[in-house]
C-alpha cells in the first residue's frame, strides 16, 4: 500500500465566518453589568483603602493617582463589556459548535461533537433570577471545560444539551 498525502485547495473549504450566528440573549449585557458594578466596588474599596491607611498617598496628593487609576481601570472594564457583548454569538451546526466572542482579540471556536465527552448546563443566582445558564462542553483530552456559551435561556441551554448529548451517543454507536 502507497502512501499518497495530497494537497487540499484552502479556497474549496466551508468559511466558517460565513456563518449566520445566533446571538446571547439580551438580558446577560445586563448580568454582565452587575458583575461589572461589583469589581467596580470592589475596585474603589481597595482604591480607598490604600488612600486611607497609606498616609504619603494623602500628603503628596498621590492619592489622585490611585482614585484615578481605579476609575480609569473601571472604565475600561466596562468598555470591554460593552464592546464585545455585540460580537457573542453561537451556532450548532450538523458536526461541531462554534462560539465567537471578544471585541480587540474575536475568538472563533469549534468544537466538534466527535470530540465532546459530556455537556451540562449551569447557571448562578444571578443567571438563575434573569432565566439564563451557560451550556458547558467538556472534550476528550481537556483538564476542564472546552466550550462555555454563556447569555442563553435557561429552555433554550436544556435543548441544546440535550441535542449534543444525543448527536455524541449516536456518532458513537455508529462508530
Amino acid at each position: 500500500m502507497t502512501f499518497t498525502n495530497p494537497e487540499v485547495d484552502i479556497a474549496a473549504l466551508p468559511a466558517a465566518e460565513s456563518v449566520e450566528l445566533q446571538p446571547v440573549h439580551r438580558r446577560y449585557l445586563g448580568l454582565l453589568r452587575i458583575e461589572w458594578a461589583f469589581t467596580a466596588l470592589i475596585l474603589a474599596a481597595i482604591a480607598a483603602a490604600l488612600i486611607y491607611f497609606i498616609p504619603s498617598l494623602r500628603e503628596t496628593g498621590a492619592w489622585t493617582l490611585v482614585a484615578g487609576a481605579a476609575l480609569l481601570l473601571a472604565g475600561f472594564y466596562l468598555l470591554m463589556i460593552e464592546k464585545a457583548f455585540p460580537n457573542m454569538g453561537f451556532a450548532v451546526r450538523e458536526h461541531d459548535v462554534l462560539y465567537q466572542s471578544g471585541w480587540i482579540v474575536r475568538t472563533l471556536r469549534a468544537c466538534p461533537f466527535n470530540r465532546v465527552q459530556n455537556s451540562s448546563v449551569r447557571s448562578g443566582p444571578l443567571e438563575r433570577k434573569a432565566g439564563l445558564a451557560t451550556l458547558v462542553l467538556f472534550t476528550a483530552g481537556s483538564a476542564g471545560a472546552d466550550m462555555q456559551i454563556p447569555g442563553l435561556p435557561q429552555e433554550e441551554a436544556d435543548r441544546l444539551r440535550q441535542f449534543i448529548l444525543a448527536k455524541i451517543h449516536t456518532g458513537r454507536a455508529e462508530s
